[in-house]
């Protein structure tokens, strides 16, 4: 299994994200971080199961929140280009 690397904007998002889901409840922050987890722990064991977009990412979707994992399989790790909210500004992460 590749090691999973984690570039530091897709760190800020989703922290965002979980103070955004803290303010409403805390308990809702609890379910965005297990799932967010459970993603990546997905990512990680299974990188070729999820959807292309674009020539080289793949995007793994959020169940139960509206987000999707952006990430790249390199030679070296499997690297999380965006925790992207799939209503704002698509394809901002295409930069990374």
């Amino acid at each position: 299994m590749k090691r999973l690397e984690i570039v530091p904007p897709a760190l800020a998002e989703a922290a965002a994200a979980r103070e955004y889901y803290a303010a409403i409840r805390p308990e809702l922050a609890a379910e965005f971080a297990a799932e967010l987890s459970r993603a990546l722990h997905w990512v990680q064991s299974h990188p070729l199961t999820w959807a292309p977009i674009g020539r080289r990412a793949r995007r793994r979707l959020l169940n139960h929140f509206p987000y999707a994992v952006i990430y790249r399989i390199e030679p070296d790790c499997i690297r999380v280009l965006a925790l992207m909210h799939q209503r704002q500004r698509p394809g901002y992460w295409r930069g990374r």
